[in-house]
């Protein structure tokens, strides 16, 4: 079974700034699919950025996913997940660092690995 590394992200709009953010965040061009689930995507060579506007997520093991609009998904071609986490980690800290987003870095929709918000208004 394949275990991915997910960024919840609220909040999801406007979703034009969430695109460019993300593609700066990882370092590649996100392109519109024309997918059932993601909705923008990036190659980086090893690994894929999946960007969902929407999901279907609920609260599980004490996280509150459903508070979060949107969700970009980390998946490592070779199933490395060394070089699959610490990709998220990256992308992840790239995003805190904008101090726009409330973020949840999750393992496998299992272990929390990371959280941030912007600071308070």
């Amino acid at each position: 079974m394949s275990e991915y590394h997910y960024i919840f992200i609220r909040p999801g709009f406007p979703r034009d700034r969430l695109i460019g953010d993300a593609a700066a965040a990882c370092g590649a061009e996100m392109r519109s699919v024309d997918s059932e689930f993601v909705d923008y995507a990036a190659n980086l060579g090893y690994a894929a950025v999946e960007v969902e506007f929407t999901h279907e997520y609920e609260e599980d093991h004490g996280m509150s996913f459903e508070r979060y609009d949107s969700l970009l998904t980390v998946r490592d071609f070779d199933s490395n997940l060394e070089r699959q986490e610490a990709t998220a980690r990256r992308i992840f800290d790239n995003l805190a660092a904008l101090d726009r987003y409330e973020l949840l870095l999750v393992r496998d929709l299992q272990e929390l690995l990371a959280s941030s918000g912007p600071p308070p208004q």
